[in-house]
């Protein structure tokens, strides 16, 4: 039945079109923003799921972060101690001159003042051996607390109290081979600190990786939730815009029969 009042087939028209302006508009927001699910309303549980994962990514970027920034103490120590290695040697010499009990005193003198400002140095390196208020390599230092993961768990880089270098003027022979004696175990003690700093650098070092890999595994997943598949959205918003087009077309010709009955009415 055909009816001037109500246009059947124009109202179905209508929601049709209806129908594909809404599917072109979730299609086009979804290529503008890259992304399937960009709102709670596009899908609830992959929004909640993803606002969770994307939560856990820039816990991981601080964590990475946190890493490392806490290697600088550690480099500030290795650096120190590397510098007293080198100082070490020079020292060992002087001692060894000094041991030569035919040296004259004015020889002996300035041996003695070069060996004085060499154990200063390497003393100034452990004083110095410092960042941010916290000496890993001297004493008076503590041990730095890493946070290693998301779920608050540390590591530590271990702090080494190494104790300044002594050694007093050399006046003979059974002084100096003293001396030499302290100076070994000194470099003993030193070259421990150095290979448990250097060990612990090496355990942050990879849980650095560690975290920098989780955190591109999770933003695959996260990507795998809520991108859109652009080649697909673009093929589907084309269709979408040609039955638009159609919708349209067919909704005028549609509207038109209204206009067929009334000219039944006409008397001329």
């Amino acid at each position: 039945m055909t009816s001037i009042a109500t246009n059947v087939g124009a109202l179905l028209a209508q929601r049709y079109l209806r129908a594909i302006t809404s599917e072109l508009t979730i299609t086009q927001n979804r290529l503008s923003s890259g992304l399937r699910v960009s709102t709670v309303t596009d899908d609830a549980s992959t929004y909640a799921v993803a606002a969770g994962l994307r939560g856990d990514i820039k816990a991981y970027t601080a964590v990475s972060g946190a890493l490392q920034g806490s290697v600088a103490a550690a480099n500030v120590a290795v650096a120190a101690g590397e510098s007293i290695s080198e100082r070490i040697g020079d020292i060992k010499a002087k001692l060894l001159e000094l041991s030569n009990d035919a040296l004259i005193p004015s020889a002996r003198s300035a041996y003695n003042a070069d060996l004085a400002v060499m154990v200063s140095e390497v003393n100034t390196y452990l004083l110095q051996a410092s960042y941010n208020g916290n000496n890993l390599l001297g004493t008076g230092g503590s041990d730095v607390k890493i946070v290693a993961n998301i779920d608050g768990s540390t590591i530590d880089i271990r702090n080494q109290d190494v104790v300044n270098l002594a050694v007093g003027t050399i006046n003979n022979n059974g002084q100096a081979k003293a001396a030499i004696d302290d100076l070994a175990v000194f470099e003993g003690l030193l070259n421990t600190a150095l290979s448990n700093i250097g060990s612990d650098l090496n355990r942050v070092e990879r849980q650095r990786e560690f975290i920098a890999r989780t955190e591109e595994t999770v933003r695959i997943g996260l990507g795998a939730l809520v991108d859109a598949d652009i080649e697909r959205e673009t093929t589907y918003f084309n269709a979408l815009q040609a039955q638009q087009l159609l919708a349209v077309q067919t909704l005028g010709i549609i509207n038109q029969n209204p206009t067929v009955l009334l000219g039944l009415f006409r008397t001329d």
